[in-house]
């Protein structure tokens, strides 16, 4: 039996309920839970882990900051069952307070985050989450962004996988109920734990277009993978200079760092929407991205944008200047939030309140 909580937010509110149309549709055991905030859903998610189900918890990224004290602890203690964290960034933003970079929290919280790049990659992700969560006994952070969320892709589903039926809670104060003297030996797992993290095979980085080779070279992440990939094509460098996209961006693979900075007279990395990879690498000098302002800081990374960054970085002619779309509609709240009633009931109570 599997167990998924959400509290809805833009872009992660489709999420549970897919999952619960899911179940339906495949008669599969599953458990959905909406729950009253971040937090809580994010504890009886892990509550769940803790007794060996495969659980997963959604939210926006603005909702990991409410869930960020279970995350915390959570990294720490660890799981049985694989457990999933699914924090839906939004930059530019579209309908966001900020457009902070979950793959910060990972590093905070120092869990490992898979980036994917299109509906399927997430989808591939996901078996690969749990696999990791499971031998590592950590929770797994999958980020994508607002263009991931709300792209459509004809994907085959894969058959569902029979999880483990034994549901039993192990009484453990040392782990489950760790004093800060536990706390500490805890920590100094997680931290062998994500050495090893920074050596499997099935989540380091992959060159794009394989066997191409040279002193300069592209490193990008999450949905900039699938428009440098057809930037690469359009403008005629397929073959002129390697492109990488990052699987997990945090731990960054150790073998990739050493490459880099061993083979490369120079790179460009391109990743929304703070410079994680970018950090890890730690050479500023050869490193062209967020730092040296080479990729903008602001806003959502566009094919556009995307291409403008690569041809400076390649010295080729920039592409003309796309006129800015014209302005949405006002943002309302989504249809069955419950801020809207409260919002209703408050101005009827006081018309002219603030």
């Amino acid at each position: 039996m599997c167990h998924g909580t959400s509290y809805p937010g833009t872009p992660a509110s489709e999420i549970l309920s897919s999952v619960i149309r899911f179940k339906d549709q495949a008669a599969q055991p599953l458990h959905a839970q909406w729950a009253v905030n971040e937090k809580v859903a994010f504890e009886i998610a892990y509550a769940g882990s803790m007794v060996g189900l495969r659980t997963a918890v959604s939210m926006k990224q603005v909702g990991l900051n409410v869930a960020s004290d279970p995350l915390m602890s959570a990294a720490y203690m660890g799981t049985r069952g694989g457990f999933i964290v699914v924090s839906a960034d939004d930059p530019g933003p579209h309908s966001s307070q900020t457009e902070q970079d979950s793959r910060l929290m990972a590093m905070l919280a120092k869990i490992p985050v898979l980036d994917p790049s299109s509906p399927r990659e997430a989808r591939d992700m996901v078996a690969l989450a749990y696999e990791i969560s499971e031998t590592f006994e950590i929770p797994v952070m999958l980020r994508p962004t607002t263009r991931v969320y709300h792209a459509r892709q004809d994907i085959r589903l894969n058959s569902p996988v029979a999880a483990n039926s034994e549901v039993v809670f192990e009484k453990n104060p040392a782990r489950w109920a760790a004093t800060p003297k536990f706390r500490f030996h805890l920590h100094q797992e997680l931290e062998a734990k994500l050495k090893r993290l920074g050596v499997v095979e099935k989540t380091a980085p992959v060159q794009l277009n394989p066997g191409v080779t040279g002193c300069r070279v592209v490193v990008v992440s999450g949905v900039v993978a699938a428009h440098a990939r057809e930037v690469f094509q359009d403008i005629g460098i397929w073959d002129r200079i390697p492109l990488f996209q990052v699987l997990q961006p945090f731990p960054l693979h150790t073998d990739f760092i050493q490459y880099l900075r061993g083979s490369c007279e120079s790179l460009l990395v391109i990743e929304e929407t703070t410079g994680v990879i970018e950090v890890q690498i730690a050479d500023h000098h050869r490193v062209h991205g967020k730092t040296s302002g080479a990729v903008p800081s602001v806003g959502e990374l566009s094919p556009e944008t995307v291409e403008r960054v690569i041809c400076r970085y390649m010295d080729l002619p920039e592409p003309q200047a796309v006129p800015e779309a014209a302005p949405g509609r006002r943002p309302t709240l989504c249809a069955g939030c419950p801020h809207r009633a409260s919002f209703f009931a408050i101005k009827k109570a006081v018309p002219r309140g603030i």
